[in-house]
């Protein structure tokens, strides 16, 4: 083994020794470990509770969904259905939860009322008492603190203007930076973050079981408008509900998207985004300026040292995140796991000790073996050609400008041209050449309806016809029918067709294929799901053929004529 190579031997094994062997997080990681502190549960609920004969009923509407800080004072950006029962106000919700409440007292007790007279039915509703009335308009942070909101820019539910922006009072929020939907291509990676899986209102799971917020990870399927011109992205991350209103962020850790429009089937891969040029609008028209706070200054500082093995600069730069913002729950956590790194023995040993020796080892390695290689080129250069006496070397042009005539042109090469061998090198292709027009790699799809609006579903080329709302307050419009199925309803987050009346189930009816026939299929509601004609009677599960009217509840509810093809 010659000289050389042991020593270049002896230099990897000393920097192989001084390598840490740590693994690293990967990118989706490190984007959801910045972002995470940012994003909350957003709630937008109210539940009444009333007294009957000395029985108490509770009775709920809305529900929560997601949201994040934009900027450090606590404007937070979610979508417009997450709020929307508090945007209607605590009138209208109340009338409505007295409505829901009518509604289980006659499925629970249809005979018995059946049988009563007027006057008994006006007695039995004069004793319903309302004892309880309570408004969730608050965010949950991720530590479990409660803050409350002011709705201060609303947009439209269910559409692609389905965002929203709230307010509370709070300082040094860790904020997300909002990217441009805009530049996004089809397969770039995303990461998701949010709260899915939203406890029944009824039967509320205990807050601290639901403070950590769930990733999830995919990439852009393909770019869409909706009928009123508003960018969607469709993606392969799955969401849910609860999930909406959710940051949707790219691997720089820009906000691209709200997670919007989910699917209630087993088939994943048919979400969409409400986009973050649709949110900057509202933005606008709020007069809000989103930018960085300090707390993700100091955060972002922390995680890199921390990335890094560097554990006592990580803690410095966690226990100032805790001083900015005391809700902050990811610092504590990591200010732990450091100091156990630290005396573990894992942190990353400071410039000196042997590093210097190996380190002048390394640079003097690389003079010997520059110097020894230099040698062996000097044994090996082959002699210089001399020119003929009286003849100077070819002079070469300036830059820019053509060679004398007769001599070969060249481009950054020294010595003589040598002759082309084989067929000549073909240029670039149109598109790959500087200054050159670029064919994007998909191409924005606009949906097109003649009338009415659009089903948060209805942004895909899956649709095998169409739905047509021909009575209810739904009227006129039109919704895209596709294999994979919608759901009509009155939940938002869950129904892809919101019906707002309280003879709809918040999931009354699905539609869609199943075993390769078009059917509706009840959702075991309070006041039925009919075909045509309620006097044929409700429907468990029927097929379905172009110009079928499904119908929900009641025809002056929602009646929906099928259209295929």
């Amino acid at each position: 083994m010659g000289l050389v190579t042991r020593l270049a031997c002896a230099i990897a094994m000393a920097v192989a020794f001084t390598s840490s062997a740590f693994a690293q997080p990967t990118p989706q990681q490190k984007v959801a470990m910045i972002a995470k502190p940012s994003v909350v549960r957003v709630w937008g609920a109210y539940i009444a509770t009333y007294e009957i004969g000395g029985e108490k009923v509770q009775e709920a509407i809305g529900g929560t969904g997601t949201g994040w800080f934009m900027t450090p004072d606590g404007y937070i950006a979610t979508n417009a259905h997450v709020v929307s029962d508090i945007h209607e106000g605590d009138e209208a919700a109340k009338k409505a939860l007295y409505q829901m409440l009518l509604k289980e007292l006659d499925k629970a007790y249809a005979q018995e009322i059946a049988r009563m007279s007027d006057a008994q039915i006006a007695q039995l509703l004069e004793a319903i008492k309302l004892v309880d009335f309570e408004k969730r308009a608050y965010v949950v942070l991720p530590n479990g603190d409660k803050l409350d909101y002011e709705i201060k820019s609303y947009g439209k539910p269910g559409s692609g203007r389905d965002a929203a922006i709230i307010k509370v009072k709070t300082e040094n929020a860790p904020t997300l930076p909002i990217g441009d939907s805009g530049r996004t291509q089809v397969a770039d990676q995303i990461v998701v973050i949010g709260y899915p899986g939203v406890a029944d209102m009824k039967v509320l799971l205990d807050e601290k079981s639901l403070l950590q917020a769930s990733v999830t990870d995919g990439a852009i399927s393909s770019l869409k408008r909706a009928t009123s011109g508003e960018q969607i992205l469709q993606i392969s991350a799955p969401i849910t509900h609860g999930n909406s209103g959710g940051p949707a962020l790219d691997m720089k850790g820009n906000v691209i998207g709200l997670a919007t429009f989910g699917n209630e089937s087993e088939i994943q891969g048919f979400n969409f985004l409400v986009a973050s040029s649709t949110l900057q609008e509202l933005i606008k028209d709020a007069k809000i300026t989103p930018k960085q706070s300090d707390t993700n200054k100091a955060w972002e500082a922390g995680l890199a040292h921390y990335w890094a093995n560097e554990y006592t600069a990580a803690i410095n730069s966690f226990q100032e995140v805790e001083t900015l913002f005391p809700a902050h729950d990811e610092a504590p956590t990591l200010i732990r796991q450091s100091n156990i790194a630290k005396k573990e023995g894992k942190e990353k040993k400071p410039e000196g000790g042997n590093g210097g020796m190996i380190a002048g080892l390394v640079i003097g390695g690389i003079v010997v073996v520059g110097g020894a290689g230099f040698m062996m080129s000097r044994r090996k250069k082959p002699p210089v050609p001399q020119h003929p006496p009286g003849m100077h070397p070819p002079q070469m042009p300036p830059p820019g400008f053509p060679p004398p005539p007769g001599q070969p042109q060249m481009y950054g090469r020294v010595g003589p041209v040598q002759p082309q061998q084989g067929p000549p090198m073909m240029p670039p292709p149109m598109g790959a050449q500087m200054g050159g027009h670029q064919q994007p790699i998909a191409k924005t799809v606009a949906i097109q309806a003649n009338q009415g609006g659009i089903a948060p579903t209805a942004f895909g080329s899956l649709s095998i016809g169409s739905l047509t709302c021909t009575r209810g307050m739904l009227f006129g419009q039109r919704f895209s029918l596709t294999s994979t199925g919608i759901i009509v309803g009155r939940q938002p987050g869950v129904a892809h067709v919101l019906v707002n009346d309280h003879r709809a189930s918040g999931k009354h009816v699905w539609i869609g294929m199943d075993q390769g026939r078009l059917v509706a299929i009840d959702q075991g509601t309070t006041n039925g799901t009919y075909i045509n004609d309620p006097r044929a009677g409700r429907i468990t599960r029927q097929e379905l053929r172009d110009g079928d009217v499904v119908i929900v509840g009641d025809p002056d509810c929602l009646s929906l004529q099928v259209k295929l093809g």
